[in-house]
């Protein structure tokens, strides 16, 4: 009886070792990421398409977002002909209207699609790379729709000449793993959230992916997680056994941005305006 006891302790007792290995993040850059958690994060640009017709992740996001003070989220899409173009949704449906995608479609026949209905197109990166000029931060997603992830050396490729600082963030696990195969020093973040049964995603990709177990394939230096999905044990366990840094996504509101004070190093917003100098501590 005490054999059959002390055998399911120690079974347990390596699991749970288990589980902890593959969630814990990397621990080398915690002094280089600390500036970066002094800023707000505005997500896809400061845009209001509403009040001032500016839409999200467009130039004039970006240059408001500048001008204002805020560091800079964006999302990065890999076209059909190896151009790097900033646009977030896997689709063009709900932003221009149109069947297709980034991944199936040429910069020049991207570019021809309206944002919002306004009179604004996508931007490659390199045009934000060129506007923003490293006044400000930037958070760069990477989005892969496949598993193909030579989006990363071509963002590699064109970030190695730019001046600005910038974190790289992913849902993605190797496409972070690939991006720290091409330089070891950047700092990359794992970005995840409690997944809706809508999600069209393989249950157990849901799991992993939620309770952080990808950390196992990324080692990440930061987790980037919605704020609202903060109770899941594998993003309260990272930050209470491991003080692993994390940026909370998305705030919309002041009452938003309290919460993630509290509980999150720095705060990516939108919809509203955070006092800039705000410490999100």
């Amino acid at each position: 009886m005490l054999y059959s006891v002390l055998l399911t302790c120690l079974i347990l007792a390596v699991l749970v070792l288990l589980y902890l290995w593959t969630i814990h993040p990397s621990f080398k850059r915690r002094e280089t990421l600390k500036p970066f958690t002094r800023w707000n994060y505005a997500h896809r640009g400061l845009w209001n398409l509403e009040e001032d017709g500016i839409p999200e992740n467009s130039l004039p996001a970006f240059r408001r977002a500048v001008e204002q003070g805020f560091a800079i989220e964006l999302d990065v899409h890999l076209t059909a002909n190896n151009q790097l173009i900033v646009f977030h949704d896997d689709d063009l449906k709900r932003i221009c209207s149109a069947d297709g995608s980034c991944e199936t479609m040429t910069v020049s026949e991207l570019q021809t699609l309206s944002l919002s209905g306004t009179g604004e197109h996508m931007p490659l990166l390199r045009d934000v790379l060129d506007l923003v000029d490293g006044r400000v931060p930037l958070l760069i997603e990477l989005k892969l729709p496949t598993r193909n992830t030579a989006i990363c050396d071509h963002v590699h490729t064109l970030l190695e000449t730019y001046r600005g600082a910038f974190l790289i963030e992913s849902f993605h696990p190797f496409a972070l793993r690939r991006y720290r195969q091409l330089d070891p020093d950047i700092l990359l973040g794992q970005l995840s959230c409690r997944y809706s049964a809508k999600t069209k995603m393989h249950p157990l990709l849901k799991f992993l992916s939620t309770t952080l177990m990808e950390n196992a394939v990324s080692r990440p230096d930061f987790i980037a997680y919605n704020f609202k999905h903060r109770d899941v044990l594998g993003f309260d366990l990272n930050r209470r056994l491991f003080h692993t840094p994390a940026f909370a996504w998305t705030a919309r509101s002041p009452k938003d941005y309290r919460v993630c004070k509290k509980k999150f190093d720095a705060v990516i917003f939108e919809r509203f305006l955070p006092e800039k100098n705000e410490s999100v501590r």
